[in-house]
């Protein structure tokens, strides 16, 4: 069942407006919350490219504690424009940059000899994560396919409610009906309808949020939207 309707316009009402801090997310890296915020969407898509492009898990990680290390330890991403399109087109053309930078220096020192190192842990929420991969899809599809995962994974993690309401919710996105939801939550529909119509909103401001803090332009928030809910399916 769709987050956002078809029709709509105004995802975010008065509140969809572009401050001239736009890419607020990447220039405030150094915010810990931000860079929090940043690590846990944008880590995972880097590794499955990684991982397409021929890499194991290890040397996967490796590559992407590494990329992101050094990305922020010379505020690479202070200098990022966003003028020049979206912040994934951003991230992955610098990815590839590093990648070939690390193959002409395999024979450089230690990783992290030199600049200081930046902690990258983040809770996933899961023990494990993983992406169906077609054969012959390209890394830079796979990356696309899960950021809008991470991104969706993130959001819904990030919901707040009783458990009752969450759940259905949760119900009402794997497109079960109202009365489904009631006989399963203990709610009646009239309360289940509420809470799915409350929550949704809650987790599409929570989405636009992300999206719109990486785009500079309206146009490009919606169309970041869109190609979301088509990568979601």
């Amino acid at each position: 069942m769709p987050l956002y309707a078809r029709n709509d316009t105004e995802m975010m009402g008065g509140r969809n407006s572009f401050q001239t801090t736009s890419w607020s997310l990447v220039r405030s890296v150094h915010n810990v919350q931000a860079l929090d915020a940043l690590i846990s969407i944008y880590w995972k898509p880097l590794y499955f490219f990684v991982r397409q492009k021929g890499n194991d898990n290890e040397s996967a990680k490796d590559i992407v504690q590494e990329f992101l290390t050094t990305l922020l330890s010379k505020e690479t991403l202070k200098k990022a424009d966003a003028s020049r399109g979206r912040f994934r087109t951003f991230l992955l053309a610098a990815l590839e940059n590093f990648m070939k930078d690390r193959l002409k220096f395999a024979a450089r020192e230690k990783r992290g000899g030199g600049h200081k190192i930046v902690s990258l842990d983040f809770s996933t929420g899961e023990s494990e994560y993983t992406l169906q991969v077609q054969a012959g899809e390209s890394p830079e599809t796979v990356l696309n396919r899960a950021w809008a995962r991470s991104l969706w994974e993130d959001s819904l993690a990030r919901l707040r409610g009783v458990p009752s309401h969450l759940e259905a919710l949760k119900l009402y996105l794997s497109n079960a009906d109202y009365k489904e939801i009631a006989a399963k939550t203990g709610l009646s529909e009239s309360a289940a309808k509420t809470a799915v119509h409350r929550l949704r909103g809650q987790l599409r401001d929570i989405i636009t949020d992300h999206i719109r803090q990486t785009v500079s332009t309206e146009e490009d928030l919606r169309n970041e939207v869109s190609e979301l809910m088509e990568l979601l399916g």
